[in-house]
């Protein structure tokens, strides 16, 4: 019992990994969205920015402006 359950979940699995490399292969758009917080263009335009960036802001008491540079590359 236990071994056809197993071996069914892994089939499901093995189904999904397919699936989801087939579209990923043929879809129109490749490139992957941008994750990180300071290289991503909607989380800067909603004014949301790398924590190291809002903490340099705080402690200078400066108005967040629409300009704003990021201090950090890494996030």
């Amino acid at each position: 019992m236990f071994i056809s359950i197993f071996i069914f979940s892994i089939i499901l699995i093995a189904i999904a990994l397919i699936g989801l490399g087939i579209q990923t292969f043929f879809s129109k758009k490749k490139d992957f969205p941008e994750t990180r917080i300071g290289h991503n263009k909607t989380l800067r335009k909603n004014k949301i920015y790398c924590i190291k960036t809002e903490q340099v802001v705080l402690d200078k008491n400066y108005k967040q402006v629409k300009g704003i540079k990021t201090v950090c590359s890494d996030c």
